[in-house]
C-alpha cells in the first residue's frame, strides 16, 4: 500500500490532486501485479490470478483517468 494523501492538504490545488492520486495509483497497480506474479509463482488457482489481474487492469484504467484529469486541469491554467 502507498501513501495516503491529505485531502485537505494546501499545496495540493486543482491539477496537482489527481497527479498525486495518479501517482499512488499507479504504485497500487505495480503493487498488485507483483501480487499477482506471486500467485503465478505460487500455483494459486487461476482465479485467485484472474482477480489479481483484474484489480490491477482496474487501477491501471484509474490511473488513466487520473491523469487525463490532471492534464484537464493543467491546461486550464494560465501563465
Amino acid at each position: 500500500m502507498t501513501k495516503r494523501i491529505a485531502h485537505d492538504d494546501p499545496r495540493l490545488n486543482a491539477h496537482r490532486m489527481p497527479m498525486e492520486l495518479a501517482t499512488e495509483t499507479i504504485l497500487d497497480c505495480a503493487s498488485t501485479a507483483g501480487q499477482m506474479q506471486q500467485a503465478v509463482a505460487n500455483r494459486q488457482p487461476q482465479s485467485e490470478i484472474q482477480r489479481y489481474r483484474d484489480l490491477a487492469r482496474a487501477k491501471f484504467e484509474a490511473y488513466l483517468d487520473l491523469m487525463a484529469e490532471a492534464g484537464h486541469h493543467a491546461g486550464q491554467i494560465k501563465p
